[in-house]
Formats: C-alpha cells, structure tokens, sequence
C-alpha cells in the first residue's frame, strides 16, 4: 500500500508552514531500477526551483500512482521548511513489467481478442486488478459458449538478469462445454413449466440451430434474479421468489437439467391509483397513460370487469417512463415522476391488494440556449440543421430531439451518430450538440455482363453524389449500354434553391430500351422534366410539389406481327404534375422506424399541347416499427435492428394513352414496372397469368390501366450497409380503376438480400410464386434501391 509521508527536519512549530509555498532546490529519486530518474521526476510534475505547496505534492504523487507503473511511492523533503528551500525525494518501489503474457490451455476464445482491450500485454506494468479483469472477461466468454465451470491459474517467471521484468503465465483448463437438455420447475401451479421456460434467456436445446441450449452462468443468474420474477410481477405475484436451484450434469456427454424450485406466492389487485403534485398536466391527461379500469395497462384482458384488475408490475413500470417522457417533451427537463407501490393489509376472503401512484415533482421549464453542430467538416452547417427541430429558445422537447437525430441520420452523409450531448447551463438551460463524423458518399457505378438476352457485351457506368459540394445537393449522370438499352441520364437536384425552403431537380435523359418481354420492337425517349418541392408552414415532414415534363416518343417495330405496342407513330409528351409527400422515415434505404407516404397526379395533353390527353393518378404508404435490436453498443444503429414494415402502393389512368402505352402499369418481377416478386417480368396481366413467351395476348395488353400491390416484411438491418428481410407480396392490374378488387391478388412470398456495394445498392431475392398455374420459385436480381 503506497503511502504519503511528507517529513521535515524541524520543529512542530512549524508545522503551519507546510500550507505556504516552499521553493524545491533538487528532486532526487530512491530506489528505481527500470525508469531514469528524469522520467519518475516527470511523472510527479515537481520541477526543481519552483514553489510547491503540500497539496501541489499530493497531486504530483497522485499523478504517479494513476500510471500504474509502482507498488509504492513515498516522498519525502529534506531541509529546513523555515528557510524556504527544501529537497524533495521521491522514495518507490517500481512495479514488474511485462515481457510476455502466455496464456495456454485456452481453445475455444482467442486471447488476444481480450488482451488487446486490456493493460495485460508485454510491455506494460503488472497491475494484479487488470489481471483479474481479463480473468473474468476469459470466463465470461468462456460462458457464453457453454463453458462454465474453467479453470485458470496464474503464474509469474521473472526474466534472468532482468531485474523487474517478468512473464505473465495464464494457464487455463477450460472443462466440458454444458449444454442444457431440460429445465424443469417445481412449486408453480400459476404458470406451466413451458411458460416459465418462455420468460428465460437460458433455454434448453431443440432442432433449430438457434437453440444450441449453451449453458452461460451469468444469463442464468438474472434469469433467476430478474427473469422470472419480473414474469410473475406482471401477472400481479409481487411476492414470487426463487427458492432453490440445482444444476445436474452427465459427466459422460455434458447434458445438464436444471431444476429450479419457486414459490408463486398470493395474486395482488390494483386497488387505488393516485397522481400527486401535477400542474403542467392534468390528472385526466396523465390518466391517459394509466388506465387501470380498462385494464389494458393492468392485468389480463380476460379479467373478470367487477374485480379489481390485476396489477401488472412491468406496465406500470413502463407508464412511469411514458409518463416522465410526456413532461420531458413539454420541458420538464428536471421533472421526476416518483412512483410508489403499497402492499395493503390482508382482508380474510378477499384478493390481496396494492394501492398505486406517482408522486410527481415537475419543477422549472428548461429552454434551449444553443443548438451546435460539431464535425462537419465537408457537409455545411445549414444542411444539417435543416433536420433540426429545435431552435435556440425553443421549449426543451425530448421528442423533438429525437427525432432531429433520426432525421440527421436520415441523409446518409455520415457514420452511425451518438446521442447528442445535452449539457445544462447555470440557468438551467440546456446546450445541445451534435456530432457527427463524415463518410465519402460520391459513388463511381459500373458493372457489365456478357450473354443472356442480348448474346453480347451489357453494362452501365455512372457516378452519383448525394451531397454535392458539401451542400446537401445532389447529382448523377449515367450511361446503361447494350442490346436492349442504350441510355443516358443527368439529374440535379437542390433541396433548398438559393437556400430558399424550395427544393428542386431537374432531369436530362435519352434513353432507348428494348424490354425483355416485349421483343417486338423499341421504344425511344428525349427529353426533360423539372420539379419544385415547397415545405408546408406548420408541417415540417410534409412537402407539396409541382412539376413539368416535356419529351418525345419514338416507337418502333422490329419484327413480329403484332403491331399493337409498337405501331403507334412518334408523339410529344407535354406533362404537369403535382404531388404531396409525408416521410418521417429514419433512413432513406433501410428504415426501421417511421413512415412515408404520398399521392402524384399527372396531367398529359389537352390544353397543355403535344399528343394525347389523360390522367395518371398514383399513392403509396409505407410504415416501419422497430421490433428489437440484437448486439452493438449504446449507440444507435451499430446493432442489428430488427423491424417490420408495410408497404401499399396503387395507381390509375384515365383518358387517351394510346401514343404513350407504357405509361400504363405491368406487374412481375423487380425491375421494371411494378414489382411482384415470385412472378416474372409483364406475366401479371388484366387478363390474368400469361408466361413471358406466351403468344395468347398482344402485348398491349399486358399493359393495364390500374394496379394495386402490397408488401408485408420482417426485416434484419446489418447496420446501415446491409439488410436481409423475409417478405410477402401481393398485386395485380386491372383494365379500369372500377375494376380494382383487393380480394383479387397475385402472391408471392420469400426471402431477400441487400447490400450497399461502391457500385450502389444490389439485391438477391428469392420468392415462391403461389398463384402461377405451376406454382414455383423465382430468382431475382435487382440494381438500385429497390423495395
């Protein structure tokens, strides 16, 4: 144990001196054998020829010890304290260093996986407590894959002729890997044995390679400690207690079964719930979030209405957290919802009860001071806090500081965020910061095929920044080549014109693409489209937008008899459009939280000139809800998320489209039209199924005039550079929008992938097409966002 002993040679009447600056004529260092005296003199800090006082010295030798580099230290001056200069020594004993760390016997963790996070490695001191740490860290993932009972020994070599140098030896004898056979409860008559086992991390093994039944020590003890009582305490049995356990191994094959004995005890009832010292809220609102007699909040729904409904411990647990959160949001920044729960005496016949409430201090408001954004170093400020929610002065809103960190997020310019930092003021204001850390996001796009279709050489090169010149702009320009297509496209787009709330994009193509379906002839398109965007006052999530499109058509029959595609003469397309979009999703490509939703009509023709007149009217939805997160740190999107979504999309034409028949709607497959997966491209008909090469239908009429679809996922976000998703889909087309019959649906079902590559987002899909006249599975692959 070090020890501080600063000593004089004089009198204890002098003793008050001590406190009052004292010059250090020399600093000398006892006893060290591995460090040079300059580097010790160093560590304290204590420079010869300055003035020191006592607690300048404690400092200094609190400094030293924090190194870890000694087993003791003590100092101690020399000199008359009254004559103003003394010699400081600093007396120590320097702690082993460590040449080597050998650890053997372990196979089934790698070791320096641990050690590299530890002080543990040849060139550091030796510290006894880091030794300790990366001896539990072994044994805790040594448990976590089903090994718990390991051995580990520690041994010390010291290095011949090396004084204080030593090697570490960690020798360790891991045991058999446990895997539990069965759980079994003794005491329960409330809950089977399978719903207890339900309320478990710890589960015995079974066929699926999810349950490997792996014995982990630490997850069984808080199952036993919070598991299962916080099980029962949601069913009302606050008094449930575990009382005993056993652990019963085979020596031969590791099986184990446990065996955990309880007592269930009495059921409580909510008797009386009560709010205490709310202002801001009145109890009727607070009540909102706490609704006993409906017992929704409270109890089983199958509850008899004329009892007390049973009190459930966890949802009251979670109405306190919404109930904080509401005075959080309305800037109750130092509120404290204090909630308390009172065991009432028994009544003979009666249902044990509880009374039930929050005592709440509201306290001042607090108010937002300033809103700094810290890490751009490309991106502009401006940009960023476009997302932002809250303005300086603005009322303290948890909420609306949430949401500004997804929506920052949401631009896919940087890394995974932390929280913002939220630092009160004297005032009890708050400052809040964001910081973020940039990512490159301008891509270089190619890819090329030789075969399939066109027998010969396809591809495509571009290049698309999402955030050009650091200002939240964007722009792209692409070239796909090949037999079947031959297009190019320059966009640009500005979501805020002259920094104005006024976003617009602007497009330039030349595109001439022959389908795969449709082999008969090829289609041509020249031309330009513009679209304004305006932010609707008192909507932040919610943009109107306007637009105009002009181009030409050029069809043209290459073979075949079937002239009803292809036979219409050249025409210009002169479009107005108009649309309303909704998004509060938190990433562009892989939500998890949030939705979106818009509507778009197009009006082509009539008094707007070229050819035809008609009217092409489209919504779609999509909403996400977060299921649960799987690994990764405190903060938010380095776990893998879990999430499901819906999606709904419809559409109708109405007027002359004759000159422009792919403004209709098709349906298969992934990349053209509208997707259905499980189905190939166009076989999705107003007529019904019809396979690719089928020559019962022209191909106009492949092509229908109105269309619904939907799709349903569980979704597997890696992150924001991967995905995986279970999914169903369903859809169809319809001649007219009178003839839209949701009952009507072709379906498909599978399992999808999707990455984020240098090139841009792919996809693999792989879906069960049932409604086909030979139901089977069909393989997609798609380029781009997709769904």
């Amino acid at each position: 144990m070090a020890a501080l002993l600063p000593t004089t040679q004089v009198g204890a009447q002098q003793a008050s001196a001590s406190f009052d600056p004292v010059v250090i004529d020399s600093v000398d260092v006892e006893g060290n054998i591995r460090q040079a005296d300059l580097t010790i003199m160093a560590m304290g800090g204590l420079n010869r020829g300055s003035a020191y006082t006592i607690l300048d010295i404690q400092r200094g030798f609190k400094a030293m010890w924090a190194t870890g580099q000694f087993k003791d230290i003590r100092v101690r001056v020399e000199g008359d304290v009254g004559s103003g200069t003394v010699t400081l020594v600093w007396e120590i004993d320097e702690q082993d260093l460590l040449q080597d760390v050998v650890v053997t016997g372990l196979t089934s963790v790698d070791s320096n996986d641990i050690t590299d996070t530890t002080r543990v490695n040849a060139g550091f001191p030796y510290s006894p407590a880091a030794v300790g740490n990366v001896m539990a860290l072994i044994r805790s993932a040594l448990s976590e894959k089903g090994i718990p009972f390991a051995n580990i020994v520690e041994r010390i070599e010291r290095v011949p002729d090396r004084g204080k140098e030593i090697i570490l030896y960690l020798d360790i004898e891991e045991g058999t890997q446990v895997t539990v056979a069965d759980v079994t409860f003794s005491g329960n008559s409330v809950f089977t044995d399978a719903e207890l086992r339900g309320a478990m991390s710890v589960q015995p093994e079974g066929f699926w390679w999810w349950k490997s039944g792996l014995y982990d020590r630490e997850k069984y003890d808080e199952d036993l400690v919070t598991g299962l009582p916080s099980f029962y305490a949601n069913g009302g049995y606050l008094d449930f207690a575990v009382v005993g356990d056993s652990l019963i191994i085979d020596p031969a094959t590791g099986k184990t079964r446990l065996e955990i004995a309880v007592d269930e005890g009495e059921q409580y009832r909510l008797r009386e719930f009560t709010i205490a010292g709310n202002n801001e809220f009145s109890t009727q609102e607070l009540q909102r979030v706490f609704r006993p007699e409906q017992s929704g909040l409270f109890g089983a729904p199958d509850s008899d209405e004329a009892e007390l409904p049973v009190f459930d411990s966890g949802r009251f647990q979670e109405a306190t957290q919404e109930a904080g959160l509401l005075y959080q949001n309305e800037g109750y920044l130092y509120s404290n919802v204090v909630p308390f729960v009172r065991q009432n005496e028994a009544v003979d016949g009666e249902a044990l009860t509880v009374d039930a409430g929050w005592a709440i201090e509201e306290g001042p408001q607090a108010y937002i001071n300033r809103v700094n954004i810290v890490g751009n170093e490309y991106t502009y400020s401006r940009v960023i806090r476009d997302k932002i929610f809250i303005l300086p002065g603005d009322v303290y809103s948890q909420e609306r500081i949430i949401q500004s960190f997804q929506s920052i997020s949401s631009l896919g310019y940087f890394e995974p965020m932390e929280p913002p930092d939220i630092i009160p003021d004297q005032a009890g204001d708050v400052d809040v910061t964001f910081t973020v850390t940039e990512r490159p996001t301008g891509a270089i796009n190619f890819g090329t095929s030789v075969g399939g279709y066109s027998g010969g050489l396809s591809g495509f090169i571009g290049y698309d920044q999402p955030n050009l010149f650091g200002q939240g702009k964007s722009g792209s320009v692409r070239w796909d080549f090949g037999q079947y297509q031959n297009n190019q496209v320059l966009s640009y787009a500005d979501p805020g014109i002259f920094e104005s709330l006024v976003s617009g994009r602007v497009n330039l193509f030349n595109s001439r693409d022959q389908f795969q379906t449709f082999r008969s002839g090829r289609r041509r398109r020249l031309g330009f489209d513009v679209r304004l965007g305006f932010l609707i006052p008192g909507a932040r999530f919610t943009r109107l937008f306007a637009g105009y499109g002009l181009s030409k058509t050029t069809l043209t029959q290459q073979s075949g008899t079937d002239f009803s595609l292809f036979g219409m003469p050249a025409a210009t397309q002169s479009t107005v459009s108009a649309g309303i979009t909704r998004t509060t999703l938190n990433h562009p490509l892989f939500p998890t939280v949030g939705s979106r939703q818009s509507a778009n009509v197009d009006f082509t023709g009539g008094p707007l000139g070229g050819d035809g007149k008609f009217v092409k009217y489209t919504v779609d939805g999509s909403w996400w809800l977060p299921i649960g997160v799987a690994g990764g740190s405190d903060t938010p999107g380095t776990g893998t998320t879990f999430a499901i979504g819906m999606t709904m999309r419809m559409g109708a034409l109405q007027g002359n489209s004759r000159s422009f028949p792919f403004d209709g709607f098709w349906m298969g497959g992934v990349q053209f039209g509208q997707q259905l997966r499980g189905y190939s491209e166009t076989t999705v008909t107003p007529l019904g199924y019809f396979d690719e090469d089928a020559r019962a239908i022209m191909d106009i009429s492949r092509i229908g005039h109105a269309f619904y679809s939907m799709t349903t996922e569980v979704a597997m976000r890696l992150g924001a550079q991967a995905s995986a998703s279970l999914f169903m889909d369903a859809g169809n087309v319809w001649e007219n929008a009178a003839d839209i019959d949701p009952s009507q649906l072709y379906r498909g079902a599978g399992i999808g992938v999707q990455l984020v590559t240098p090139f841009g987002p792919i996809g693999l899909d792989i879906a069960y097409g049932f409604d086909k006249p030979d139901p089977g599975w069909q393989l997609h692959f798609r380029l781009g966002p997709g769904m």
